[in-house]
């Protein structure tokens, strides 16, 4: 990837970024210099092209390119033709910022609609205006935070209003999802006014923070809302979310998924199977013979027995030979090898 870029006072500001690709990974140092912002309309598709054209030439910004093989900046003045394609507007879908980058210019992502990923570091924490103006594809973030915690991850959040799924790395590991939102202006025509009304669990969830800290407890605590108010596949998200990664999860919440999640095992294992996803499958196996409870031990083999036997039948349905073979051996370990116990009940039954 080549880069126009600026130095200023030691730091390095990336201007643009031209590749034949569809994804941005922003490197952490250029000429040695920390990566520490972008600049305005950076990615965006209505940035002036012809003044930054003009600004490179002379030598107020630079660039990076290949040069035999090896990456190195072009000199001040230093002319260069042939350059590809500016990643920009609607070629961009996913970008990783640098670790030390703190500062984003206003309507960097201006309109890139096609932008579905974002990789960040807690050490960012200016936000230009309008940043993801026309950006309505965002469904995933992950952010490496540090020993501090902290983040702006909740502006982030505040600006994208659709359901996101945020990926925590470093310090902390989990993942959480986020529920959609959106606001809708209201007329009062006897009082001549507008009213605002909230639509969506979304932002009561985006207002889990103390401190530019996310709050576990209290994200935990908005999850009746979800329940009643959001749909089946966003709720499983979110109760699987938290139940494989409990960062700072208590017993109270976590009875409180497991709850919603025992009561529609058949389901979600249904969900898991048309989604290919072999880790939630393998997960909710396992929940199987913790969440089927009942009087004796025996009526709870039978109900996990039934649960798998309907989730293997399901996958050989639908053509997931994985998941149907993982199903079937462990629908094995529960009816398919008998203990020596009922061999020999079996012969007494037999017996003439």
């Amino acid at each position: 990837m080549e880069i126009a870029y600026e130095i200023k006072e030691g730091e390095a500001i990336v201007w643009r970024c031209y590749e034949y690709g569809t994804e941005a990974e922003l490197p952490g140092t250029i000429e040695g210099r920390p990566v520490t912002e972008l600049a305005p309309y950076v990615f965006s598709a209505h940035m002036d092209e012809k003044l930054l054209e003009q600004k490179i030439r002379e030598g107020k910004i630079r660039m990076t390119y290949d040069a035999g093989g090896e990456e190195r900046a072009g000199r001040p003045g230093e002319e260069r033709t042939g350059l590809p394609p500016a990643l920009k507007g609607t070629e961009i879908t996913a970008v990783s910022l640098p670790p030390e980058l703190r500062k984003i210019g206003a309507y960097a992502f201006y309109n890139c609609s096609r932008l579905r990923k974002i990789s960040f570091y807690g050490s960012l924490s200016d936000l230009g205006a309008g940043l993801f103006t026309g950006c309505h594809a965002i469904r995933e973030l992950k952010l490496t935070l540090d020993e501090t915690y902290v983040s702006c991850l909740r502006e982030i959040l505040m600006e994208v209003p659709e359901k996101l799924t945020v990926t925590l790395k470093g310090r902390v590991r989990g993942r959480l999802v986020f529920p959609e939102f959106f606001e809708e202006s209201v007329e009062n025509t006897p009082a001549r006014i507008l009213v605002t009304q909230m639509h969506g669990s979304g932002m009561n969830f985006r207002n889990c923070f103390y401190d530019r800290k996310f709050d576990f407890k209290a994200y935990d605590a908005c999850f009746y809302m979800a329940k009643a108010g959001e749909d089946f596949d966003t709720v499983l998200e979110m109760v699987l979310s938290r139940l494989m990664y409990p960062v700072q999860l208590s017993s109270k919440g976590r009875q409180a998924y497991e709850d919603w999640l025992f009561c529609r095992l058949d389901r979600a294992m249904e969900k898991a199977v048309l989604d290919r996803d072999m880790e939630t499958l393998e997960y909710l196996a396992a929940c199987t013979l913790k969440g089927q409870e009942a009087d004796t031990e025996g009526r709870k083999e039978k109900n996990r027995e039934d649960t798998l036997r309907k989730a293997a039948s399901f996958a050989a349905s639908h053509h997931f030979p994985e998941g149907t073979s993982f199903l079937m051996s462990e629908l094995y370990q529960v009816s398919g090898a008998e203990t020596e116990e009922k061999r020999e009940r079996k012969k007494e039954r037999f017996a003439l």
